[in-house]
Order: C-alpha cells, then structure tokens, then sequence
C-alpha cells in the first residue's frame, strides 16, 4: 500500500502538469504574447495609487504608456483577427482596456 501511494501522486502530478501544459499552448503566438502584454499592463495599472511618492507615479505613469499605450489597439486586431475561436475570444473578452 505504501508503494502504491508515491506511485499514484507521481502519475497524477504528471497527468496535471501535461494538462496545465496544454492549456498553455492552446493559443497562436501572437495572442499568447498578448495575454503575457495585458498581464503586465493589469499589473502595473494596479500598482499606481495617489498616494504613491512623485517619483514612483511618474516612473510608473511613464512604464505604462511603454508598455500599456497600444494594447486596446493590439486587442481589437487580435479580435478581429479570430473572431471565429470560442477560446481565444473568450480569453481576449476576459480584458477590459
């Protein structure tokens, strides 16, 4: 019984991570560099606060607009782009910008 115990935590430690795997892999390049985009720009977004020094609003105002300034364009496109995929749509709608 003991043996069988590591056994079964290993296949489905493995059975997981292959499917966590797939997931991952389940959109083109250009939308999974998207997502990785909008992530960045959720986070930063949620990051700036007023009451923040000067110096970190500006900083962050300014790493922003670098990396944030197109992504409502780069949304649209990609939306249009496969408008016909249930999961990259779903993905994509899953963003407000």
């Amino acid at each position: 019984m003991k043996i069988r115990a590591p056994f079964f935590c290993l296949a489905y430690l493995t059975i997981t991570c292959s499917a966590i795997a797939r997931a991952e892999d389940r959109f083109p390049d250009d939308v999974a560099v998207f997502v990785h985009d909008a992530d960045i720009c959720r986070y930063l977004s949620g990051e700036w606060d007023s009451s923040l020094p000067e110096r970190r609003k500006d900083a962050l105002t300014k790493e922003i607009g670098k990396k944030c300034g197109d992504i409502y364009e780069r949304q649209k496109r990609i939306e249009e782009k496969y408008s016909k995929n249930q999961d990259v749509m779903m993905k994509l709608k899953s963003y407000d910008f």
